[in-house]
Parts: structure tokens; C-alpha cells; sequence
């Protein structure tokens, strides 16, 4: 996978997990705008292409994961869910 897509992946699923946005001047910031830059130069319809698909992969990983974890949470709470 091009490293400049596996930055920009990277960053939007720290965003999702509550990651604060890399403070300006420090290494993680330089190689997100550098990331991006390379991308939008390059104009690749087919790595743009790539990095949505990846992106929507990436979004719909998480939210499957969030929707199982409060049907546990639901099961374990509710009276009769198999708890003691």
C-alpha cells in the first residue's frame, strides 16, 4: 500500500478512536500535510479511488465493532441476559 495512503488511513482512525489532531510543527502533523500534498499532486484517480474505498473499509470496521460491543453491553444489563 502507498505510505502516503497508509498515513492519511491512519490519522481519520485515530480521529475515530478520540485521537486529538496532531499539534502544528511536530513529525506526525509534517507527514499527514506531506501525505496529503503527495496525494493531491499526484492526481491518481486509481490511488484516490483506492484511498476511499479504504476509508469507508476503515469507517465501516469501526462501526461494526461499536454495534457488537453495545449489543454486549445491552445483553449483559438487561434482566435475563445470562448474567449472575
Amino acid at each position: 500500500m502507498n505510505p502516503d495512503i497508509r498515513t492519511v488511513i491512519d490519522f481519520v482512525c485515530s480521529q475515530m478512536d478520540g485521537a486529538a489532531v496532531p499539534p502544528q510543527g511536530t513529525s506526525e502533523e509534517q507527514a499527514l500535510s506531506s501525505a496529503v500534498g503527495n496525494l493531491l499532486r499526484h492526481k491518481s484517480p486509481r490511488e484516490q479511488e483506492f484511498l476511499g474505498l479504504a476509508l469507508l473499509n476503515a469507517v465501516i470496521d469501526r462501526m461494526r465493532s461499536n454495534i457488537a460491543a453495545e449489543q454486549t453491553l445491552r445483553a449483559f444489563i438487561q434482566p435475563g441476559g445470562g448474567h449472575v
